[in-house]
């Protein structure tokens, strides 16, 4: 099963560089069944990689899938290796990604690897072949190529499991390039896009929405709100964990 999210952008005033709107693209069935397995990857260990942190802090969150009330997750003890398309990346995009992954790391304990570029483009049916192992996908892109980019959505972020699995296989980030480079321009537009690209990392690695206007996995945005907040960092820590997939 293939959750999405979006992210919107729209620019309000030279003050409010952004705001942010998001509503919860379709869920799209994968054509996967309860039974298929998958092959341990090499690089996986017997033990988590890294443990997520201890939060001090509480706060509403989301997630996009669970299964027998626990969030659908990635494996902590295998990394999430990591294709970029740059078709319309923006200036610095490579540094901003990696800002965003590495945010994501120190949240969850997560490891991401990145292998370089590829060419392959975003689509929705992405890692629907049964038994796929693709590594996630990062696509920077524009509405001519991906029409759920059209308007103000900036981006779009989910991941595949298995049905009835509690473990993500693999996802996909879409990105508009053109918004987020004029997003880019605006005073503190670094700040607004790289906030942009961790929305949609949050939903890659299992978070939904959550209508609380202090979190950055909220549906609307408000100016400030570039980085995780209370109720992110506590649903992100329980996306990480200490138990390791089966394979």
């Amino acid at each position: 099963m293939f959750s999405l999210g979006r992210r919107a952008t729209a620019a309000v005033t030279m003050v409010v560089v952004v705001i942010l709107g998001v509503s919860l693209a379709p869920t799209i069935e994968a054509r996967l069944g309860g039974g298929i397995g998958f092959d341990r990857p090499v690089d996986a260990s017997a033990e988590p990689l890294a443990l997520p942190p201890q939060v001090q802090t509480t706060g509403p969150h989301e997630f996009l899938r669970e299964v027998d009330g626990e969030p659908v997750r990635y494996d902590p003890c295998a990394p999430i290796h990591v294709v970029v398309n740059p078709r319309t990346a923006i200036e610095g995009a490579d540094e901003m990604l990696q800002q965003a992954l590495d945010s994501v790391t120190a949240a969850t304990g997560l490891t991401f690897v990145q292998d370089g570029v590829t060419d392959e483009a975003p689509s929705d049916q992405r890692g629907s072949v049964p038994g796929s192992q693709d590594p996630v996908l990062i696509a920077w892109s524009d509405p001519d190529e991906v029409e759920a980019l059209e308007g103000s959505v900036a981006g779009i972020g989910g991941s595949v499991s298995t049905r009835g699995s509690p473990w993500f296989d693999t996802g996909a980030v879409t990105l508009d390039g053109p918004q987020l480079a004029d997003v880019l321009r605006r005073p503190g537009g670094w700040v607004s896009a790289r906030g942009v690209v961790l929305h949609e990392l949050g939903h890659l690695v299992g978070l939904g929405h959550v209508d609380a206007e202090d979190e950055l996995m909220a549906p609307r945005g408000r100016p400030g709100i570039d980085d995780w907040g209370p109720g992110d960092r506590e649903g992100l820590a329980a996306l990480g964990g200490d138990a390791c997939r089966e394979y």
